[in-house]
């Protein structure tokens, strides 16, 4: 979901789910770097297809791809109508990247999703020059372009960078912020503490931010509710934190919280996952899953 400016609710949530074309990268498979000889595996034939982005590509908003370091961009399967297909998807699809006359795949992206959501597709490469990428659907011509930056030209902070000394809400310091948890059921059990303390405590640390109660679309509801499941099953202890993104959205403050501008975020959800150190390994923005999540909790244990 975008951020806007705007303090009206109808034009601050406004989902990914309708954007034509992107790209995303298999978090359960090795990343690649271009550019790299092609190969000539054939893709069962996908007919009907289109390519879907549920990430800012820097033509449906400003991207946020960079060169040098490994880049996730979510892909959705279209149909003739245009809108994401959420039922009988291919187990993986193949995707074939083209930028100044190298190419590199055709690449196997796998199958990702919570039961509910929309099927998704994450493919994972480091791109080396800034410029302009197409990304082709292997046996169809659904294609898809996307530009990439040097990192110092986007606004959120990557991995590598240490994550800053937020003082995010907690229940017993809501710090202005009502609710502190937007989740349906009962707040979620990430708000016992801040990035500021967490970043006191040496152990991993995940920060989700995420607004449940105030999403249009599956891209940002089901995220808290995967973070619960994944940190469930780990074994190290971790410093966790839940930050939503509105200030008073109950109220119609829809004025974004100091998270947004500490972490440089144009849009949620996005999942930070920092190692005892506070130095971020592994940032998932947008759609994501219990896999997906799971893996990016491990780059920081």
């Amino acid at each position: 979901m975008y951020l806007r400016s705007s303090l009206t609710r109808r034009r601050m949530l406004l989902g990914l789910a309708g954007v034509t074309g992107t790209a995303v990268l298999a978090s359960c498979g090795s990343t690649s770097t271009l550019p790299l000889a092609s190969t000539t595996t054939l893709a069962k034939e996908p007919t009907g297809y289109g390519l879907g982005a549920r990430f800012p590509d820097g033509y449906n908003s400003s991207t946020i791809m960079a060169i040098g370091s490994p880049q996730r961009a979510p892909y959705v399967l279209l149909g003739s109508d245009g809108w994401p297909i959420t039922e009988n998807v291919p187990d993986s699809i193949e995707l074939i990247i083209e930028h100044e006359g190298a190419t590199l795949g055709p690449l196997t992206i796998n199958r990702h999703g919570e039961p509910g959501s929309t099927p998704y597709y994450p493919l994972i490469f480091t791109p080396p020059t800034v410029g302009v990428y197409t990304v082709t659907l292997n046996g169809s011509t659904a294609t898809h372009l996307f530009k990439v930056k040097e990192p110092g030209d986007l606004p959120m902070l990557l991995v590598g960078e240490q994550l800053p000394p937020i003082e995010t809400p907690t229940m017993i310091n809501p710090q202005g912020i009502e609710p502190v948890c937007s989740r349906f059921e009962e707040p979620c059990p990430f708000h016992q503490l801040s990035v500021a303390e967490a970043l006191k405590q040496s152990r991993p640390i995940a920060v989700l931010v995420s607004t449940p109660g105030f999403c249009q679309s599956d891209v940002c509801g089901p995220a808290v509710e995967v973070l619960i499941a994944a940190i469930a099953l780990q074994e190290h202890d971790w410093s966790v934190i839940h930050a939503e993104v509105y200030v008073g959205p109950n109220n119609n403050d829809f004025t974004t919280a100091p998270v947004i501008d500490a972490l440089g975020l144009p849009f949620e959800p996005s999942l930070y996952v920092a190692n005892a150190q506070g130095t971020i390994t592994e940032v998932v923005h947008l759609t994501m899953d219990q896999r997906e999540v799971t893996a990016a909790l491990a780059t920081a244990v």
